[in-house]
């Protein structure tokens, strides 16, 4: 079987469109990563936000409590 230069034009241009969408996926699969990552981070700095958030409405509450009793002891 001959190997003429036009099959290994081919073979080469393959290896090269293989490289080529195996570099793509690696490039894919590492944004993803990061973007998996960054979104995590973000659910957990909105739950501990949340979690701040309910601890300032009860104090609030308390707050309002405390100035109300206030007002009715001063009448």
């Amino acid at each position: 079987m001959e190997i003429t230069l036009n099959m290994i034009h081919l073979l080469l241009s393959v290896m090269v469109v293989l490289a080529s969408a195996f570099g793509l996926w690696v490039n894919l699969n590492n944004e993803v990563t990061k973007l998996k990552s960054r979104v995590f981070h973000l659910e957990q700095s909105d739950a501990e936000l949340k979690g701040l958030l309910a601890d300032i409405a009860t104090r609030l509450q308390h707050i309002e409590l405390l100035l109300a009793a206030n007002q009715i002891k001063n009448k």
